[in-house]
């Protein structure tokens, strides 16, 4: 079997475990995609072909969840934030020092999951909102994050998952969330010439993984408390994926 099939067929399954989890979760398809994707195929092809599928994603998932979405925590505090950190992680995308962001960003992660796990597991139930001084900057960041390298999901699923108790109003309230902010970045990765045709043909082969990953996910069902230890362990994960990629890198 060529090669390049071989790297099709792999990221299909990547697609199918990502999708599975952002169904689920409402959050982690890209991240996921992008950690072991890159074994696989170059930055600059994999990300846009990410975003779109991204798009799909939260178009199902807004269609889906649109009657839970909390429409005045998402247009007050959410999005204008986000927005304003991903604008600001996309003008300064050329010059930012990739690997000691992301080092930061997975020992944010690792760090803040770790706690609200143990957490968790003490209290038997979610912990309550950030304060305002600590979530307006988590907000941003994440915008940041996702302007850099379209996975600024763990930062702004920290805090929603502080302020979200409801398991459809935070699946629903994402989604629309993540819809807006990647075709925006979409939309600049186009104009800037770092989307195009390549992508959108990987994106086309690999749509399958998508389509599975969807359709599992939507069948799985949770419990509330599941779900909140559920999404603090991906995070968790993610966070560990992050840093180890980001270190060998800084290491090599």
């Amino acid at each position: 079997m060529p090669p390049e099939i071989t790297n099709i067929l792999l990221l299909v399954l990547i697609l199918v475990l990502a999708h599975v989890v952002e169904t689920t979760l409402g959050f982690g398809d890209t991240i996921i995609s992008l950690a072991f994707g890159l074994f696989l195929f170059p930055l600059e092809v994999l990300l846009p072909a990410l975003v779109a599928l991204a798009i799909l994603q939260s178009a199902w998932l807004v269609i889906r969840w649109h009657r839970q979405v909390n429409r005045r925590l998402l247009l007050i505090t959410i999005l204008p934030l986000a927005f304003a950190g991903m604008l600001g992680g996309i003008l300064i995308r050329d010059y930012a020092n990739e690997t000691a962001l992301i080092i930061l960003l997975g020992i944010f992660i690792i760090v803040v999951s770790a706690v609200e796990l143990i957490g968790l597991h003490i209290r038997k139930s979610a912990a309550g909102p950030l304060p305002r001084w600590l979530a307006v900057p988590v907000i941003v960041g994440g915008g940041i994050f996702h302007g850099l390298f379209a996975t600024g999901g763990p930062l702004i699923v920290y805090y929603a998952g502080r302020e979200i108790r409801e398991q459809q109003a935070f699946l629903g309230t994402l989604a629309v969330l993540w819809l807006i902010l990647n075709v925006v970045l979409y939309v600049t990765m186009w104009v800037g010439g770092s989307a195009g045709v390549p992508s959108l043909q990987l994106a086309a082969m690999v749509l399958p993984g998508f389509i599975a990953g969807v359709a599992i996910g939507s069948l799985i069902k949770v419990k509330e408390l599941t779900f909140k230890t559920l999404t603090w362990s991906v995070l968790f994960i993610v966070g560990m994926i992050q840093l180890i990629r980001a270190l060998s890198g800084f290491i090599s």
